[in-house]
């Protein structure tokens, strides 16, 4: 995922600076489990913020801004649903891994 994915022609700054913030998030965590509290936290800002906008617009603009960020929001969608598979399958090995463990003590 890049920045093109969250930004739009409608995007304001404030909202740009948040899904900058989630990209570089995503591209120094890599494949690490650590930081989703962080991950989590930008998510809620950015649905403040988009909720904040959404509220203040004019019903024409509104709409307009809420399609470009359905786009958006289901890119946001998959990258955590990925995040929590790998969260699952990284615990789910830790588990099995310290069953095996006792097994041979």
């Amino acid at each position: 995922m890049n920045l093109d994915d969250l930004n739009h022609e409608l995007t304001p700054d404030a909202l740009s600076a948040i899904n900058s913030q989630i990209i570089t998030f995503l591209q120094e965590s890599g494949e690490q489990s650590s930081g989703f509290e962080l991950f989590s936290r930008l998510i809620n800002q950015r649905d403040e913020l988009v909720q904040r906008i959404l509220s203040e617009s004019e019903p024409s603009e509104a709409r307009a801004f809420a399609e470009k960020e359905l786009v958006a929001n289901d890119k946001l969608k998959e990258v955590a649903q990925t995040l929590l598979k790998s969260a699952r399958d990284d615990a789910s090995h830790f588990i099995r891994s310290q069953a095996a463990i006792k097994k041979y003590k």
